[in-house]
């Protein structure tokens, strides 16, 4: 009936899959865990391991990294069921009824529920810019997320039947960290399936250190750009690439572009989400002129 399905690298998960195992277990239904690590070679995975001591579940770490968007490709073939929930390896369920939850949405077909995100409002976490950012961007109201649904839509925590996943994928050209979640909701919707969100939340707890997740951004900035690029997504339906459309109309892109390291420093230094931002402008702007 449901198929958990668990992607990691270099993080123990065993806390996770403990949790959703025992929430299966009352439920009293069919279900499977898998958790794949994507060749992370971590000493952590002495302790993953452990997850294939719990029934119904499985834990194996590949022996090549394939990427963020193949690893999840992977998860839904190897699934056996016709529902998938996806959840980062990173995260918990902040109700003990999340799975109860999801079951009830098992009455709807073509339509991919999402959960939601939230971050812990904990003393140690108050400096982080991944909190700060997460708390902004992603730790949005159900009401919000209804009135946008493609917008707020995030791999860390979504339902979807197995035929719905096979007839879209996640597209495995994007293989570093960031915007594989844009390009799949997008081809939900272009296909015709529908996005809903829910209250069903789940905690974000691997918050990187600023210049980790500064770094994963910039990255996410290139994918951006392969995407332009290969023309795999309308610019009009991405912001930052419309905000850089314009600044090039108006001929600013190589004076934007100078200043993206100065911003990157401000960022990891003052822990700014308005730092951050500005970074993520003038790092696109350098690498259009830089692909040009």
């Amino acid at each position: 009936m449901l198929s958990v399905l668990i992607p990691t690298y270099n993080y123990n998960t065993f806390f996770l899959v403990k949790e959703m195992h025992q929430q299966l277990i009352l439920e009293d239904i069919p279900f499977e865990i898998i958790c794949l690590d994507d060749g992370s070679k971590s000493p952590l995975n002495i302790q993953n391991n452990d997850i294939n001591k719990l029934s119904f579940s499985s834990f194996k770490s590949l022996e090549k990294n394939i990427g963020r968007s193949a690893i999840r490709n992977l998860l839904a073939k190897k699934a056996m069921y016709n529902w998938l929930l996806f959840l980062d390896a990173d995260v918990v369920p902040a109700k003990s009824n999340f799975i109860k939850k999801y079951l009830n949405c098992f009455k709807k077909d073509r339509t991919v529920f999402c959960g939601g995100l939230l971050y812990e409002d904990k003393k140690e976490n108050f400096r982080l810019l991944r909190y700060k950012y997460g708390k902004k961007h992603e730790e949005i109201s159900l009401e919000k997320r209804l009135e946008n649904p493609e917008k707020f839509f995030f791999t860390s925590n979504f339902l979807i039947q197995k035929s719905v996943f096979d007839s879209v994928t996640f597209e495995e050209k994007l293989t570093e960290y960031g915007r594989e979640d844009l390009l799949f909701s997008l081809a939900l919707i272009k296909k015709g399936y529908k996005i809903e969100h829910i209250s069903n939340e789940v905690y974000h707890l691997g918050l990187d250190k600023n210049d980790l997740f500064v770094s994963k951004t910039k990255k996410a900035m290139e994918n951006l750009v392969f995407i332009d690029k290969q023309t795999l997504i309308d610019t009009k339906e991405m912001p930052l690439l419309e905000l850089v459309r314009k600044i090039a109309i108006l001929r600013m892109t190589r004076v934007v572009g100078v200043f993206y390291l100065l911003f990157e420093k401000l960022a990891i230094k003052k822990s700014s989400v308005f730092f951050l931002n500005c970074m993520k402008v003038s790092y696109l702007c350098h690498l259009k002129l830089k692909h040009e």
